[in-house]
């Protein structure tokens, strides 16, 4: 019997082992669709959030499903390297082969870029392969006769910041906020934005059906903003849940994902 229960144990240990390794490195494509009337035709943008330097992703299986999708835009949505990494050339590798996919590249900083001695040899690298750094600021592109702005704020933005990036946007246009938290947006917002896309939460990491994220940096137990859409100040929030991890290499029930998003025409919003 109890040799039983051992070899029990122990095939449960190995299940559990099997099914964190799924978690967090088999990629999962989220694929949202939104609509809005401001644009002639649709839209694609791909986020990649909270990569964390993760070595347990398949690179090639990420970049194939990127290149199926062909986004008009890639956004990164801050951590992107761990405060830990200390090589950060094999992921500014695959940042140069995500321009090399669509040099409408787009990155804001997130805090662990921040808190990574590289942290400033990282950044101005991206800048160095041509992709757009939004600290505070905002840029408009166009895209096959669309005008589209793209704004970014910083980690640590204030509400002062908030306001300064957007004055004066032309709101006619679709606007697309970047935010590597999505509680500054959730604070500052004022609905001049069509979308926001942030990440941060990593959707908890850890999740349970029905009950969803059991912790969020900046929200604390049971957030209310972990993953996916939602309405803020008349303007939709989505959320990445990411594609690394961080303290540990620990997922249940929520997948490493990207987003490949797809904005619709629409008559309303």
């Amino acid at each position: 019997m109890k040799l039983k229960i051992i070899c029990i144990l122990g095939l449960f240990i190995i299940a559990l082992f099997m099914y964190n390794y799924i978690q967090i490195s088999q990629i999962f494509i989220s694929r949202p669709t939104f609509y809005n009337k401001k644009l002639s035709k649709p839209l694609r943008i791909t986020q990649v959030s909270d990569y964390h330097s993760n070595s347990y992703i398949n690179v090639k299986k990420l970049l194939n499903e990127i290149i199926r999708f062909n986004p008009h835009i890639i956004v990164l949505t801050g951590d992107i390297i761990d405060s830990k990494t200390e090589d950060i050339n094999l992921t500014l590798s695959l940042m140069n082969k995500l321009t090399d996919i669509n040099p409408n590249t787009f990155f804001v900083i997130g805090n662990h870029e921040l808190g990574n001695k590289n942290g400033d040899k990282f950044i101005s690298s991206l800048k160095e392969m041509g992709v757009v750094v939004l600290d505070n600021d905002r840029e408009t592109i166009d895209i096959e006769g669309e005008k589209i702005n793209i704004c970014g704020l910083s980690f640590f933005a204030t509400n002062k910041d908030y306001e300064q990036t957007m004055e004066g946007i032309d709101e006619s246009k679709f606007t697309l906020l970047l935010s590597h938290s999505p509680n500054r947006p959730i604070d500052y917002s004022k609905g001049k934005e069509d979308l926001i896309l942030s990440g941060h939460t990593h959707g908890g990491q850890v999740r349970f059906p029905l009950i969803g994220a059991i912790v969020s940096p900046g929200q604390g137990l049971f957030p209310k903003y972990d993953k996916g859409i939602f309405n803020i100040n008349d303007t939709l929030l989505y959320i990445d849940s990411g594609l690394g991890n961080s303290i540990l290499p620990l997922r249940l029930f929520n997948r490493v994902q990207i987003s490949n998003i797809t904005i619709e025409i629409s008559e309303d919003n």
